[in-house]
């Protein structure tokens, strides 16, 4: 199966992001997992032209999961989606299709969120999301298929952003968490406005692998510009 190259993916992203600078954004983010001790980092160019918006993002890692040590790719996404706003309403709809491409193949991930904008508390908003993960396999294995669903509580005050998410996932004939085809993540996010520049954490309470029953802990710290 074809896929794109990482510098393609990022020539892309840089060229369309030069096209509209209206909303357009870079940001730069590293995690680390507390009890596989992987490190993992990833740079994501986005904008949006309209109610169209799209982004690029490469990922990297070192080779043996250690701190910018031996870099190799680890994947790259291409994003595509609309946001509709519903007349009259506080509605917001958003279709969309992430594309995911790693070493061993490709996964395609269909999906749609609704985010509805309270009156009565200013800042204050929730959306949910379903998405439909098809992973692929350059060596010809059977497509994985995966059920997801995503809620968010998000609340804005002065220069502070500060995020809850939760996720649940099922899986269509193999484990992801505990020998079970079921799996959860959940994830608190807290960000600060300073001009242009966004700085942020994030920390996730996610699985160690599908045949295993611990959980760890994920931190993330990055950094997002704005022009």
């Amino acid at each position: 199966m074809k896929t794109f190259k990482p510098t393609t993916l990022l020539l892309v992203a840089s060229t369309a992001t030069s096209m509209s600078v209206a909303a357009a954004s870079f940001d730069v983010r590293h995690e680390y997992k507390s009890h596989t001790k992987q490190h993992s980092s990833r740079i994501k160019m986005g904008d949006s032209i309209g109610n169209f918006y799209y982004s690029g993002e490469l990922k990297f890692k070192g080779a043996d999961g250690d701190f910018m040590k031996d870099l190799k790719n680890n994947g790259w996404e291409l994003d595509l989606g609309y946001n509709y706003l519903i007349e009259g309403s506080n509605w917001k709809i958003q279709p969309g299709m992430p594309i995911e491409g790693r070493e061993g193949g490709m996964t395609y991930k269909p999906q749609i969120r609704a985010t509805y904008e309270f009156e009565s508390v200013e800042g204050l908003n929730v959306s949910a999301r379903y998405r439909y993960d098809i992973k692929t396999y350059s060596t010809g294995e059977s497509t994985d298929l995966r059920h997801r669903l995503t809620a968010n509580i998000n609340y804005a005050v002065a220069d502070w952003r500060f995020g809850f998410e939760g996720n649940y996932y099922n899986a269509d004939g193999y484990d992801l968490y505990n020998n079970t085809e079921e799996d959860y993540e959940l994830n608190l996010t807290a960000r600060r406005m300073i001009g242009n520049w966004a700085p942020y954490v994030e920390f996730g309470d996610v699985n160690t692998g599908p045949e295993k029953s611990t959980r760890e802990l994920r931190s993330r710290v990055g950094v997002t510009y704005s022009f």
